[in-house]
């Protein structure tokens, strides 16, 4: 997550508000918590079962969510936040405003149900019957998505195991969920609120929705608050990692047309001479009748079976950008509609990395 220093952070959540948001508001809370003339708020952030629900205390089990106490984990949970933003360029704000609502709300009555499990067994004394604070639930249940719906780039191995873009993301969510038994059922009681959610159980996805007129407030009282400005240095890229890799690509293409440049300047100076002593100066390049001249020159060496050379090059490029059956069924697994894979991996010459990338882009 080093990339956060890069230079497109600062536009970053561009077309991400409620990512932003959130952000935001778990900065907040964590400070509030934390500065001695508000710290009494701590305890209404311990929410221990099952005597909170003996006692009618039910709103413990919300206010338990609504901050991290301690700082590594609002730090990672930031850093994993701004790295799943992605999901809201392409679900847009307020469907994936409605996807952190409902399986927040699974996770937390997945997680009351298992702590109640462990406290009545045996087990007990693994946990002792807290709900661990903090928004666990809005976090981890977006791991689900990452898993299935960003692609695996291998940039390297290190002792046979590939390690990717994503490699340093899942690093961070193990992190966060191992500190202790309790953040660790938190944890996973979230990630398969994330798989019911996304395998649409009970029809949750048309229940669980924010309401248009909701969103529509919001847009108008937060959304310049909200907003953030395009980037003004080309196209984004979807993640931290491929704005990063578009930045190496820039300075590697800089570097090789400036090669070629060098390449044609030599070979202007140098070969003009040698070109003109082997087919004569009448069929020079800079010659008018060199066109003609050429030709004559290919009909004695080919007779009657003169290639078309254009239309092998026209040929060659059909072949290297055709779209492949394989790339198109990857990318269409993501959600994509066919045309706009077509479309995607025509203008990127069958590069399924750039074209995924552009396709994030556009949603």
């Amino acid at each position: 997550m080093a990339t956060v220093v890069s230079q497109y952070s600062t536009t970053g959540f561009y077309r991400a508000p409620v990512s932003k948001g959130l952000m935001g508001v778990l900065f907040i809370t964590c400070t509030a918590i934390n500065v001695p003339l508000l710290s009494h708020l701590r305890q209404y952030l311990v929410c221990r079962l099952p005597d909170a629900i003996l006692e009618g205390e039910l709103w413990r089990l919300l206010m338990a969510k609504t901050a991290f106490l301690e700082t590594r984990d609002l730090i990672c949970a930031s850093l994993l936040i701004y790295s799943f933003r992605v999901f809201e360029r392409r679900f847009g704000s307020r469907k994936f405003a409605s996807h952190l609502m409902a399986s927040s709300l699974i996770s937390l009555v997945l997680e009351t149900t298992a702590v109640l499990l462990i406290k009545s067994s045996r087990w007990s004394s693994y946990h002792n019957g807290y709900l661990s604070p903090g928004l666990y639930g809005l976090v981890f249940p977006l791991f689900v998505p990452y898993l299935f719906n960003i692609p695996r780039i291998t940039r390297s191995h290190m002792l046979g195991i590939p390690v990717t873009a994503k490699t340093l993301t899942y690093l961070v969510g193990l992190q966060v969920c191992s500190t202790s038994i309790p953040t660790a059922v938190t944890s996973l009681c979230s990630i398969s609120a994330g798989f019911l959610y996304r395998w649409n159980f009970a029809r949750v996805q048309q229940w669980l929705v924010i309401p248009s007129w909701m969103a529509k407030i919001c847009g108008v009282t937060l959304g310049s608050l909200l907003a953030s400005s395009a980037p003004v240095d080309g196209p984004m890229g979807a993640t931290l990692d491929i704005q990063r890799q578009e930045q190496t690509e820039r300075l590697e293409q800089q570097i090789i047309l400036q090669r070629s440049r060098d390449s044609r300047q030599v070979r202007q100076n140098t070969g003009q001479g040698y070109a003109e002593r082997l087919v004569g100066p009448e069929m020079s390049w800079g010659n008018p009748a060199a066109a003609n001249g050429m030709q004559q020159q290919r009909r004695r060496l080919f007779g009657n079976n003169l290639p078309n050379f254009n239309a092998n090059a026209n040929a060659r490029e059909n072949i290297i950008q055709e779209p492949s059956e394989e790339n198109i069924t990857f990318l269409t697994e993501m959600g994509f509609s066919r045309e706009q894979v077509l479309r995607a991996l025509n203008s990127t010459a069958n590069n399924v990395e750039a074209a995924t990338n552009l396709l994030l882009q556009d949603h």
